[in-house]
């Protein structure tokens, strides 16, 4: 049961750096009651604060939906820059990635989660 921003750092790890939770289990972290803008905000900040990147980059009012989360300073993040900030540097970060049967397989599961 994730019911810390630290606690979902941990198993955000523990998931290769992405891991799919619902606003629901955000709002909880956070023991907000309803997810308003205020709160959203407050989430947002907190998930930055502790290393925690989030997609989409507006996080949606309804506790059912589902948001990915990812670590800030690992190779997901890499990535998701690469895919969502296009840069000479995240192209280069994405040839890497292209050219690689691991990163291929990774690549995969991150498309499936996306899916």
């Amino acid at each position: 049961m994730t019911s810390s921003y630290e606690d979902l750092r941990e198993s955000t790890r523990a998931e290769g750096g992405l891991q799919v939770v619902t606003m629901g289990t955000l709002r909880d972290i956070e023991g907000a009651g309803r997810l308003g803008n205020r709160v959203l905000a407050t989430i947002s900040g907190k998930l930055k604060a502790h290393g925690i990147g989030h997609f989409p980059a507006e996080l949606p009012g309804n506790q059912d939906h589902e948001v990915r989360v990812y670590l800030r300073d690992s190779p997901v993040a890499d990535l998701v820059d690469a895919v969502f900030r296009p840069s000479s540097k995240g192209d280069e970060t994405l040839r890497r990635v292209g050219r690689s049967t691991v990163a291929e397989d990774r690549l995969r599961r991150i498309r499936e989660i996306l899916d």
